[in-house]
């Protein structure tokens, strides 16, 4: 240590060496901290969470719907058959569509899928839920210890209420199967968020250790070492040791998925489905790969439409079908293998392709078949859509920024949201906002050149700046984006009445 310090000292003096010797200690002492010792983020509202579940009443089990949400990873707004996709073929989806609503302005709340999983959940923008930097990462991952150093936290926040704790607490029968992504520590996986039952992995599929669960126990593990600093691999890597079949993970959701609804057939139950696929890297089944005209893509894509079917299928076959909402959407748009369609950016970005999704809804007697609506809505919506068909209340203690969905669904009523808001990868701040006829962007790096921007939302696909045309409109949203913007910063998470 003296040696290094005398050294330090000739090429930048002693104070400055001392001052970089101690910040370095600091900085280990930190990571130490963060990689071995962490404690994840403190509730601020736990007592105010367990009073709400406690005071849930009962569903009436005879009338009760059961709710199946299929969410797939990565689906970009082009890639089924039904928006327009020509290589492609999805009938079993297209089907599901003919037989309800099609949603074609219908939004993920984020761009990238940790925080846009979060706020499907709990209704609530991303930033509420402290899940609005990037990603979380496998909690061995470097990436994962740095979160933490930087105070990020990599797991879910325990005191955010969840649609499967609300409907549990209501009597339903909560499970899910497929990919979770909002934590790995003990007590913030999905049997600890009000799922009675869960299969499935933690994590996206391009990352380590990717272990198949049972509930608590892993079923088959995962020892491939990614030899990356954010514990993530691509497809060169897949032969680094012994890791799970992706090939089969598809074929095993859409099993299980089916078990639980057999399991349950007596009792109202909520499914949610949450595909790996298709997220990269790709893994087609073996039984259909090469099948698809869209190549690896599309033959993933397509057994992802098969597993929808055979879902479906069961419903029907169980006499289900017309007491099951079901629910078809994705995460995010497309990344640079998948197709927005006609939409400007992909995954990642607050342009129109990496926020708005497919969405399509099927209640037979419910929801009118054949309607193709272009209504606003969000993933956040599915939180009070579902409660409210269970006759659950929301919690009165924090805001729920989705709104109720049925009344669009069902009679083809307007959207409850006059605006809606696209939050950024990194940070969760608000970078643009929409109405039914404009979006209206903050700032746009062109070449240079960081300008606000309109766009007429049913005219184009986000190129000519029309400021100069619709000023008003312009300044209308500009003054919406900044009351959104200050509202979040001065009660990020959303807290109603007294803090506790």
């Amino acid at each position: 240590m003296r040696r290094l310090l005398r050294g330090l000292a000739l090429a930048i003096g002693y104070p400055a060496a001392i001052l970089l010797i101690l910040a370095t200690l600091a900085l280990a002492a930190r990571y130490v901290q963060a990689r071995f010792f962490h404690e994840p983020l403190a509730p601020e509202r736990l007592a105010e969470k367990d009073a709400y579940l406690a005071g849930i009443r009962p569903a009436d089990p005879a009338a009760a719907p059961n709710f199946v949400v299929i969410l797939f990873d990565d689906l970009g707004w082009g890639d089924l058959s039904s928006y327009g996709n020509r290589l492609i073929r999805t009938p079993r989806t297209d089907q599901l569509a003919a037989e309800g609503v099609r949603m074609t302005d219908f939004y993920s709340a984020a761009p990238v899928c940790t925080p846009s999983r979060a706020a499907l959940l709990t209704g609530r923008y991303s930033i509420r839920s402290r899940t609005h930097h990037l990603v979380f990462f496998s909690d061995t991952s470097p990436a994962a210890t740095l979160r933490r150093m930087l105070g990020l936290g990599n797991e879910l926040i325990r005191d955010e209420v969840l649609v499967s704790e609300a409907l549990r607490a209501a009597g339903y029968a909560t499970g899910m199967v497929g990919k979770w992504h909002l934590g790995g520590e003990p007590g913030h996986r999905p049997n600890d968020f009000g799922f009675d039952f869960w299969y499935g992995v933690l994590w996206s599929n391009d990352m380590t250790p990717l272990h198949l669960y049972r509930n608590e126990e892993i079923e088959e593990r995962d020892s491939r070492d990614p030899g990356t600093w954010s514990g993530t691999f691509r497809d060169a890597d897949m032969d680094r040791g012994d890791g799970l079949d992706q090939r089969t993970l598809t074929q095993r959701y859409t099993r299980e998925a089916v078990a639980f609804i057999e399991r349950n057939r007596e009792r109202p139950f909520f499914l949610f489905v949450s595909h790996t696929f298709p997220h990269v890297p790709h893994f087609a089944s073996s039984q259909h790969a090469g099948s698809s005209a869209g190549g690896v893509y599309g033959d993933v894509v397509e057994d992802l439409d098969r597993s929808v079917g055979t879902v479906v299928d069961a419903l029907d076959r169980l006499g289900l079908g017309e007491r099951t909402l079901v629910i078809v959407t994705s995460d995010n748009g497309a990344d640079y293998n998948g197709s927005p369609g006609p939409l400007r950016g992909r995954k990642a970005s607050t342009y129109e392709g990496g926020q708005r999704v497919p969405m399509i809804a099927r209640w037979p007697g419910r929801i009118p078949a054949g309607v193709v609506s272009d209504e606003l809505g969000m993933n956040t919506d599915l939180f009070p859509t579902l409660l409210g068909e269970a006759g659950v209340r929301p919690p009165s203690d924090r805001e729920i920024d989705g709104r109720d969905l049925m009344p669009v669904l069902e009679r083809g009523a307007p959207s409850a949201h006059d605006v809606l808001f696209y939050t950024s990868t990194w940070g969760g701040t608000i970078d643009a906002v929409r109405d039914q006829r404009f979006k209206y962007r903050a700032s746009t790096a062109d070449f240079g050149r960081n300008k606000p921007q309109l766009w007429r939302m049913d005219a184009d696909a986000e190129a000519h700046n029309l400021i100069a045309l619709y000023p008003a409109d312009a300044q209308r949203l500009a003054e919406r984006l900044q009351a959104q913007r200050a509202a979040l910063q001065e009660n990020p998470r959303g807290w109603r009445g007294p803090e506790p």
